[in-house]
């Protein structure tokens, strides 16, 4: 009886050592004194990411409600107390949900949000447990900038108070620790993207996290070109009903060369800096992240127009006539337009 107990035991042992996740191992923070550390949290279809620096946080959106107690224990886990800055990107469910029952456990200091005139529960929610809480109230403007430990943090957008569409009410942060910096951008959508360009805002960034979990109606070409990331992080539900994300927007990354880790495929995933160079580590360590395909340009001598080379009207192109291009905008500055077969 003593030797099945004995047996018994060292069972549970195993099993309760193999259930610790990844990260829990990977990223204890006496590894990371002095650095930035960014965790795009996974709550599914829905976006939550936490900064720390210098052992000061700031919680950037928490996923639909039922996620409140999943982000919290995350919180709990990486031994935070209080949170300096809570961001509510805009009012949408899948960003702000989970913020009440965050705002509710957690001392916060400061409360970062853009008014609107969005009336659902969840957004109301939000809104009772700032003030019932007592956290300070900061409507976002652009241009504004906060110190977070080491690091500082600046809102670009949004540029406007008036939209049809509340993604674009998404209040857009750059977080710059010495020689890296991170964008985060709710669900901006192109209508924001080319109000921050057309500001003349500093948008370029290591990492972007990659507006409105990859859907087409965001990244457009010509934001993509101005953060001009080396990496982006999607935020997105496994297998979720809006095709998140979108093959447009992981074909333009790609075009870029920009490496795409996704919470769907990885798992929660942070990154590191030390100011200088930036580490990512992921929950799912059995899943490939997914590499930038190299995307080549053909062009016509004849007809000025450029093809992707997987188009059919490459074959046609005499090897006299052929010239390679090693991207879109090399193409375009070189007088070539875009096939409109193709649409590279």
């Amino acid at each position: 009886m003593k030797k099945i107990l004995s047996l018994f035991i060292c069972i549970i042992l195993i099993l309760s050592l193999c259930s610790c996740s990844y990260l829990e191992d990977l990223t204890p923070h006496k590894n990371y004194d002095g650095e930035l550390i960014v965790h795009f949290i996974d709550v599914g279809q829905g976006d939550c990411t936490l900064i720390e620096s210098d052992n000061q946080f700031m919680l950037i959106d928490a996923g639909e409600a039922e996620y409140g107690a999943t982000v919290c224990q995350y919180l709990e886990n990486n031994n935070v107390k209080t949170l300096s800055y809570v961001v509510a990107t805009h009012p949408h469910s899948d960003h702000c949900g989970g913020l009440t029952e965050v705002i509710n456990t957690f001392e916060c200091e400061n409360f970062i949000t853009v008014e609107t005139d969005q009336q659902t529960r969840s957004w109301l929610n939000v809104l009772n447990a700032v003030s019932e809480n007592n956290v300070n109230y900061i409507d976002a403007k652009v241009n504004a900038t906060y110190s977070l430990g080491d690091s500082t943090f600046e809102i670009l957008g949004p540029h406007s108070s008036n939209y049809e569409e509340y993604n674009n009410f998404s209040v857009v942060i750059k977080a710059t620790f010495q020689n890296n910096s991170f964008l985060f951008t709710g669900d901006a959508e192109r209508l924001a993207e080319h109000e921050m360009l057309d500001y003349g805002s500093n948008l370029s960034a290591d990492v972007l996290k990659i507006p409105h979990h990859g859907s087409s109606s965001s990244s457009s070409k010509e934001f993509l070109s101005a953060v001009s990331p080396t990496y982006g992080v999607i935020s997105c539900g496994y297998q979720n009903e809006y095709g998140h994300p979108h093959k447009e927007t992981v074909k333009s990354l790609n075009a870029l060369g920009v490496t795409i880790y996704r919470t769907d495929i990885l798992g929660t995933i942070v990154a590191t800096s030390d100011g200088n160079n930036i580490e990512f580590f992921y929950e799912n360590t059995d899943e490939k992240v997914e590499k930038p395909t190299p995307v080549s340009y053909i062009g016509n001598k004849n007809t000025k127009k450029f093809h992707l080379d997987s188009c059919n009207g490459v074959k046609d192109i005499k090897a006299e006539n052929k010239v390679q291009f090693h991207s879109r905008e090399d193409a375009l500055e070189k007088g070539y337009s875009p096939c409109k077969t193709c649409n590279p």
